[in-house]
């Protein structure tokens, strides 16, 4: 008798030592089971720990395109290899407002009608097509300033309100013209240079004034300082081997290509003196200016880093329709961080004409 008791005894705290074992293994999910709509997410983005097991499918992506509530199988291995299923319910839910693509400053003249929306691009995860609104009052009739708001609403409520500023300028002024190009910038031609949203443009449409420049700006030396210190650290020598050059230069140089290869072959690779970008005072060619600097460790470092400094690849490869030049892998413009950080593009290099929308052709 006492032996089948203590038999009973044993058994019993078996069960109990495997029942604590059991439930010692646990998987915990957090308390608030919500996932954005269109964003990439995996089981264990909903799991907070894991106690004594392994969650078996943590790399398992939970579907969020579409709003409201779904059912997600969970499986977990206890402590003993045992494997357990749970229904968890997730709740897709969109509380990400749109984020809206625009010019800080749009500039007409007295009396022309202007689309403010032209160019405005609007950007949501719902994935939807929203349209953008502008708040305000204004008199395209009347100089001044005036202070306006994009709006942006998506389905699901959320809305974003981004302030710009639209300039009415008279029409009488002399030394400056207004024009908007085909991506709804605005661009003024002053003093016979052409900006485009406040950046300067030297291309083959776009020449500059044969007094214009008398050396590479502050803003360019300073940059370029900073670029040649950070490819050092990285063991290379970048230095500038052409930099400004003169209206009178361009004309010596343009001449001299002509001369020995022909108009045609020369409009490829050099410029018409008053459309070299060099004279812009922003544009220098560093070490090799010649096909044999592409492939190089500098090149490729230049390629993949210049942005970071507020430079572009003026002259991308494969390109040459669009900005009328040839491939020159040593070539550089400075336009600030944020322009030179959007024309990166990832690695895939836009040029200034594809993102202002404007063109690069001699008109004689």
């Amino acid at each position: 008798m006492k032996k089948k008791l203590k038999l009973v005894l044993c058994l019993l705290l078996f069960v109990l030592f495997v029942f604590l074992l059991w439930n010692s293994s646990k998987i915990k999910f957090k308390k608030e089971l919500e996932l954005s709509l269109n964003r990439e997410s995996y089981q264990k983005d909903i799991v907070s720990k894991v106690l004594n097991g392994k969650h078996l499918t943590e790399n398992e992506r939970i579907d969020t395109s579409s709003l409201g509530e779904k059912e997600v199988i969970v499986s977990f291995k206890t402590f003993y290899g045992l494997t357990k299923k749970y229904k968890v319910k997730v709740n897709v839910v969109d509380k990400e407002s749109p984020t809206i693509k625009y010019q800080n400053t749009i500039t007409t003249t007295k009396g022309k009608e202007i689309d403010l929306t032209k160019g405005v691009e609007v950007h949501d995860n719902s994935n939807e097509e929203i349209s953008v609104a502008v708040e305000g009052e204004y008199d395209i009739n009347k100089v001044g300033e005036y202070t306006l708001y994009y709006i942006a609403k998506d389905s699901s409520g959320n809305s974003t309100k981004e302030e710009f500023t639209l300039k009415v300028l008279s029409s009488s002024s002399s030394n400056e013209t207004y024009f908007t190009t085909s991506k709804g910038f605005q661009g003024v031609v002053k003093d016979g240079a052409t900006y485009i949203d406040g950046t300067l443009i030297v291309n083959k449409s776009y020449g500059l004034p044969s007094t214009f420049g008398s050396g590479l700006t502050n803003e360019t030396t300073t940059a370029f300082k900073k670029l040649q210190s950070a490819a050092l650290l990285d063991g290379l020598n970048i230095y500038i081997a052409s930099g400004w050059r003169s209206y009178q230069k361009q004309v010596t140089l343009y001449n001299n290509y002509v001369a020995r290869d022909g108009k045609e072959a020369a409009d490829t690779y050099s410029a018409r003196p008053g459309y070299s970008e060099h004279q812009s005072g922003f544009t220098f060619d560093v070490n090799e200016v010649s096909d044999k600097f592409i492939g190089t460790p500098e090149a490729n470092w230049l390629s993949d880093n210049c942005y970071k400094y507020g430079f572009i690849l003026r002259y991308p490869n494969g390109k040459q329709d669009i900005t009328g030049f040839k491939y020159e892998s040593w070539h550089f413009r400075y336009v600030g961080e944020e322009l030179a950080t959007k024309l990166y593009n990832n690695g895939d290099w836009l040029t200034l004409e594809e993102y202002f929308g404007i063109d690069s052709v001699y008109k004689d």
